[in-house]
Parts: C-alpha cells; sequence; structure tokens
C-alpha cells in the first residue's frame, strides 16, 4: 500500500527527535507502528491542510509517499483530519511558504476552512485569500475570523451579507493601518 501525502519537519530539515532527511531519500524503521510521541514510524497527513492541525505553520513540509505498514488515525475531536503512521516513507520534495499558499489557493473549500483555522498568513497571503474568497460567504467568514481577527464573524445574532462581510474587512485594515498602539504578529 501507498499513501501520498505532507510530512512536516523542523526548518533544518530534522524531526522531531533530531534526525536528518533529505530530498529523494527513502527510510524505513523495523517493529510495529504505532502512534504517539512515543509510538514508532514516520507520520503523515494526506491533506496539506491537516499538516497544520498538528504542527505550527513555523515548519518545513514535504510531500512524502508512506508505504509498508501502515495505520491510519482519524481524530474524532473534530471529525475531519486524518494522519497516518507508515513504516516506510520517501521524501519527495521540500514545499516552499509560496508553494503551500499556491496549493492551498488551488484546494478545496473544506481544505481552505482548515488551512485558515490553523495556519498563520501574513498580509499579502490574506490579500491572495481576500481576492480569491470575498466572494465565498462562508470562507470571507473564516478569513474574518482566523486570519484578520474579528471574532464576532460567526456569532449567530451575526448574519453578514458579502457586502457587510466586504465592509468589515475593510475597517478592520483602516484599523490595523491606523492603530499606531499595537503591533499585529
Amino acid at each position: 500500500m501507498k499513501i501520498d501525502g505532507y510530512k512536516a519537519f523542523n526548518l533544518d530539515k530534522t524531526n522531531r527527535y533530531g534526525k536528518s532527511f533529505v530530498e529523494g531519500e527513502t527510510y524505513h524503521i523495523e517493529g510495529k507502528v504505532k502512534f504517539g510521541s512515543f509510538g514508532c514510524g514516520f507520520h503523515l497527513c494526506t491533506e496539506l491542510a491537516d499538516v497544520f492541525r498538528y504542527v505550527d505553520d513555523n515548519v518545513l513540509v514535504a510531500k512524502v509517499t508512506g508505504s509498508g505498514n501502515c495505520l491510519r488515525y482519524d481524530d474524532e475531536y473534530y471529525g475531519y483530519y486524518d494522519m497516518y503512521v507508515v513504516s516506510t516513507i520517501t521524501i519527495n520534495k521540500f514545499l516552499t511558504r509560496e508553494e503551500i499558499i499556491n496549493l492551498m489557493l488551488s484546494d478545496n473549500g473544506f481544505n481552505i476552512e482548515k488551512f485558515l483555522a490553523t495556519f498563520r498568513l501574513n498580509e499579502q497571503e490574506k490579500m491572495l485569500f481576500w481576492e480569491k474568497f470575498s466572494g465565498d460567504y462562508r470562507l470571507s467568514r473564516f478569513l474574518l475570523y482566523f486570519q484578520f481577527g474579528f471574532k464576532q464573524a460567526f456569532d449567530r445574532d451575526v448574519l453578514l451579507t458579502s457586502e457587510e462581510i466586504l465592509k468589515l474587512k475593510r475597517r478592520l485594515e483602516d484599523g490595523q493601518n491606523n492603530n499606531k498602539g499595537s503591533k499585529r504578529k
């Protein structure tokens, strides 16, 4: 069985245990695969957006192929994050941040929602997503809530039209540009 997916690494191309990985190389572990920090095997996600559920966005992500012994874990807490652990993994390509953004800009709405909820976009990236998805009511709310900090975006009492979402976004931008007393990270 082969599984194509994505795996996160430290910025120096090591895993959390300090083992270095090289693009184009294949790695194998002996023994029974098991999930978790004390498990055995290589963890990966089949969806790029799912990687950021398990790590922050200050990582290097690679396209990988897993094979050999394999276990699947469905994260029932949220009900839509899948993770695998495999005994053999090939590091196909380390992705740049730009490649990650472009892959997500061309993905489907559900994965984009997951991505926006877990990945920290810079200001230019926020505008790329806004330009592409401002007409999508649900994704606009995800952008406003998770990326622009408008915490009322999902209030049940707040029923926003697309025009109102655009006005709020502009107001947030003006507030960020004019508020010299705070810094946005």
